[in-house]
C-alpha cells in the first residue's frame, strides 16, 4: 500500500499549494533564505543609513561567495546603492518582489547571505555613526514660542 500513501501525499501537496516549505516564517523574515546562511540583515528603516552600503560592500569584498538579497518592494532610490555595489564587485544579487516581503520599518530590506550555512551569531545591522540631522537644526518658531 505504499503507492496509496504516495498518491495521498501528492494530493495533499496539491491542495496545500505545492511542496511544503521548511521554516516558512524564517524564510519570510530573511527574504527567502535561512537564518544560518545570513551574514547581515539591514531593516527597511536603516536601508538609507550611510553606514549600511559600506558594511555590505565590506562583507561582499571579504567573502566573494556571499550574495545580496534585496527587497524589491523598496523604492528604486533605496535599492540603487546596493545594486551598484553588487555590480561593481560582480556579486550575485536577487530582487525579491513578492508581496510577503513588506516595507514595514522592522522588516528586512537588504540581506547579505551565503549559499550554505555560515552561522554568524549577530546578523543585525548596527550603525557606526549617529545621525545628528535633527540636533543641528535650529528650533522652529512655534517650538520657541510655546516651549519657552
Amino acid at each position: 500500500m505504499p503507492n496509496e500513501n504516495n498518491v495521498q501525499d501528492r494530493l495533499d501537496q496539491a491542495i496545500n499549494g505545492g511542496t511544503p516549505q521548511i521554516n516558512p516564517d524564517e524564510q519570510r523574515r530573511y527574504l527567502g533564505t535561512f537564518r544560518e546562511r545570513v551574514a547581515l540583515v539591514i531593516p527597511v528603516a536603516a536601508v538609507t543609513n550611510p553606514d549600511a552600503p559600506t558594511q555590505v560592500e565590506a562583507l561582499l569584498k571579504d567573502h566573494s561567495d556571499y550574495g545580496l538579497l534585496i527587497n524589491g518592494n523598496l523604492p528604486q532610490a533605496d535599492q540603487s546603492p546596493y545594486l551598484k555595489i553588487a555590480a561593481s564587485l560582480h556579486a550575485k544579487y536577487t530582487l525579491k518582489n513578492s508581496a510577503e516581503y513588506g516595507t514595514e520599518p522592522e522588516q528586512a530590506g537588504i540581506v547579505v547571505a551565503a549559499a550554505t550555512a555560515i552561522n554568524v551569531a549577530d546578523v543585525q545591522f548596527k550603525a557606526t555613526t549617529e545621525t545628528t540631522a535633527k540636533s543641528d537644526k535650529a528650533p522652529s518658531f512655534w517650538h520657541r514660542l510655546f516651549h519657552h
